[in-house]
Parts: C-alpha cells; structure tokens; sequence
C-alpha cells in the first residue's frame, strides 16, 4: 500500500508559532527575567568624581619613601619649645632653708668625729695624702671641680664616696625625669688654716673653724651645672637645681650627711655624716 504525502498547512504553522512565543513571553514576564532599565542617579552622586585607583602604585609598608610635603616647614622655635622638658615641681623639697637647715655647728660635729686634724699649711695636707688619709678627687666622671682658688681637692674616702654618690645619683634622676644630663660643680673643699686666713680677707662670712678644715665637707654650686654634650656650662635652671636638691635630701633622709643651703654662697654646703 503506497504511503501519503504530509499535507503542510501554513495557516497552522502561523498560528503555533504565535502560540508558543506568547507562552515565553508569558513564563519571562512570570518570572522576571525582563532587563531592568537602570535608574539615573541623583544629581548629588552624579556629581561625585570617582578616583583612579587602579593606577595609583602600592607602597609596601616597610619601604622607606621619602615624601615632599607641600606646607610650611614647622618653625625651629616651636620645635624647640615643644621638645623642651616640663617644669619639675619636687614633692620632697617644698622649702630649700628649710629642708636643708643644718648649720655649721651641727655638722662641726660630724666633721671632727668623721675627719682629720686641721693642717696649717699645704705641705701638712700632703703628710695626710702619703697615709692615704685623704684621697685626691681632682679628676672624677661622676662631678666637675671648678678651678679652686682658697680650698685644696682632697677628701677623706667616706667624704668621697658620698661625692660620687651624689653625681651618680643626679645623673640618674635627670635621666628618669627626662632631662639633659649634666655633671654637678663643685666650688670648695678641704681648707687649711691659711688658706681660710686668705678667705676671710674677701669672705667675712668664713669663720675659723671650719668644716672645711677637716676633709669632709663640700660645696656644691646650684647655679652651674657641666653638661654631657657640650662645652658651655648649663646656669640658672631651676629644674637642674630641684633635681640636685632631691637627691641631697634622699641623702639627707638617709642620714648620709648634714646639708645647709647657702643663699649667699649660692650653694649646698654639705658634711658626711
């Protein structure tokens, strides 16, 4: 039996066509797979200029680059000022005659039990120096002798050693308190009975028997200090001079010396004990 021809019916192909596109339609509209028109952006964002980032070069955080900064240079007097240590108020020495009022009687007393017998001359000084009684401080890392002009640089060593601990333990409160170090000056040391013959000429304020006279009491400037860095002597700061008159007075507290605090002499006068 011969097989037919398919008939082709173009209206029906037409209308399956319409009905199959009409059912996409349907499901894309169903299910919103529409393209959205993008909405303009406000005037404000609009105007808003979006850096380029993508051609700005990373900088590693450890590499060191140098930067020209386009503002004025801070002035060096303000550097200066802000760098400069605060005013150090001391808790300790509210009153330096008062806390240091040990008079010359007093430490006579320390000075005759802890020293030697007053010489006449220098050349007596130098039999003390052979016994090793009294011990050359003219050269030290720890304080500064000025050019001495009515007393001799000698010590006995107990007298010494309280010394270096002073200069030692200035250099130490200046560091923790944030100040430039300096070395404390001293101005007079051990006297002999001429020498304080001398004084007296230009020094109606020495008396006869002196402590000096014993090798066991200093003077210790509190308008001079030497600095570590430097050649010029530091004079007049009142910081460096509550940092002296602190650890005089630890010292002090310590029953380590007598101190009395010379308005005149400008200076701590001071006797081990």
């Amino acid at each position: 039996m011969a097989k037919g021809k398919a008939k082709y019916n173009k209206t029906k192909f037409y209308l399956v066509f319409a009905v199959v596109v009409a059912a996409l339609a349907g499901i894309a509209h169903l299910w919103k797979l529409s393209p959205v028109k993008e909405k303009p952006l406000p005037d404000e964002l609009a105007k808003v200029e979006v850096p380029d980032t993508l051609n700005t070069p990373i900088i590693p955080n450890n590499q060191n680059t140098q930067f020209t900064p386009e503002e004025e240079p801070i002035p060096e007097d303000t550097l200066t000022a802000d760098s400069a240590p605060a005013p150090f108020f001391s808790c300790k020495v509210w009153s330096y005659p008062e806390c240091f009022p040990d008079s010359n009687a007093t430490q006579l007393i320390a000075a005759e039990t802890n020293g030697i017998q007053p010489a006449e001359s220098r050349e007596d000084i130098m039999v003390y120096v052979d016994k090793r009684l009294l011990t050359d401080i003219s050269t030290s890392p720890f304080y500064m002798i000025e050019d001495l002009t009515h007393s001799m640089p000698y010590l006995v060593p107990k007298a010494q050693l309280l010394l270096n601990t002073i200069g030692i333990n200035f250099v130490d409160s200046l560091h923790s308190k944030g100040y430039p170090l300096h070395l404390p000056v001293v101005t007079s040391v051990l006297r002999t009975a001429s020498d304080i013959q001398n004084l007296q000429q230009g020094n109606i304020n020495s008396v006869t028997n002196s402590c000096h006279c014993y090798g066991t009491t200093i003077d210790i400037t509190y308008n001079r200090f030497v600095p570590l860095e430097g050649m010029t002597l530091t004079c007049y700061d009142d910081n460096l001079k509550k940092v002296l008159a602190e650890v005089l007075y630890d010292l002090r507290a310590e029953n380590r010396c007598y101190v009395k605090y010379e308005r005149l002499q400008a200076c701590f006068h001071l006797t081990v004990r």
